[in-house]
């Protein structure tokens, strides 16, 4: 009888690769949920585009799904440095 381990090759899905993937599962996510609200903002409300800073995007799924990707990926990464930063600060002493 296989187990859970023998199906995926022996490599369990434990520490760095589950936080890598649920982290890309995140991002995936939420790229998919801003690609239904730059649709939604399309075609229920109208509108074409949006001026943020003087800098103007235009509204659509796949720039809703690129902005809201990108957000979360930095707010992502930002944070797992500061994790690994304190983490490297508490090994030091």
């Amino acid at each position: 009888m296989a187990t859970d381990s023998d199906r995926r090759g022996g490599r369990p899905l434990e520490g760095p690769r589950l936080v890598v993937g649920l982290g890309l599962a995140l991002i995936a996510a939420s790229a998919v949920v801003g690609a239904l609200v730059g649709y939604a903002l399309a075609a229920w409300r109208g509108l074409e585009a949006v001026t943020v800073l003087e800098i103007t995007f235009v509204v659509s799924p796949t720039m809703g799904a690129l902005y809201a990707g990108v957000a979360v990926g930095v707010f992502l990464v930002t944070l797992a440095f500061v994790f690994a930063s304190i983490a490297h600060l508490e090994d030091g002493d």
